[in-house]
């Protein structure tokens, strides 16, 4: 009795729950300051949604996505983010009450409309730029000058020149 008791309650709290908030994100090389212009032209002109709010120091839009004869909610954030030391610009699109493949393919019609106006993104740093872990620096690595004599524990250093 219990067990049906318990069964009756989860199902009654998951029917009263709102539908799971979907959202898709994605992260490009690119600067904000450059890129939040195109994105918010992308939900204008390109996607012809109604943007009822937006706000650039802060990175978001808000807008509305006319469906099935229905309004649904969305928004568009717009941030800068710092990965492995590279600062990224990332993109997120959430749309109330819709599945989520209409945020993905959202975002890769922005993707390609960044791409059109920006160029592709720049390409993460490779390995052979960095150092490896415990490896020399730049600024370790040796020179093609002479070596310096070594030191000497006694007498005054030794110069190379006569």
């Amino acid at each position: 009795m219990r067990s049906i008791l318990r069964s009756v309650v989860v199902v009654g709290l998951l029917a009263i729950s709102g539908p799971a908030a979907a959202r898709s994100e994605k992260t490009f090389a690119y600067e904000r300051e450059a890129v939040w212009p195109t994105a918010v032209r992308f939900l204008i002109v390109d996607e012809k949604l109604k943007v009822t709010e937006k706000d650039a120091e802060t990175g978001y839009a808000l807008f509305e996505l006319k469906e099935e004869g229905k309004i649904f909610r969305g928004s568009l954030e717009v941030m800068t983010v710092v990965v492995e030391g590279r600062t990224l610009t990332r993109f997120i699109i959430q749309i109330e009450d819709r599945p989520s493949w209409k945020e993905i393919a959202m975002m890769t019609r922005l993707e390609q409309k960044l791409r059109a106006e920006h160029g592709a993104p720049s390409p993460p740093p490779t390995k052979k730029d960095k150092p490896p872990e415990g490896g020399p620096t730049p600024t370790d690595r040796p020179t093609d000058s002479k070596p310096s004599p070594p030191p000497t524990d006694s007498g005054p250093p030794i110069s190379d020149k006569p």
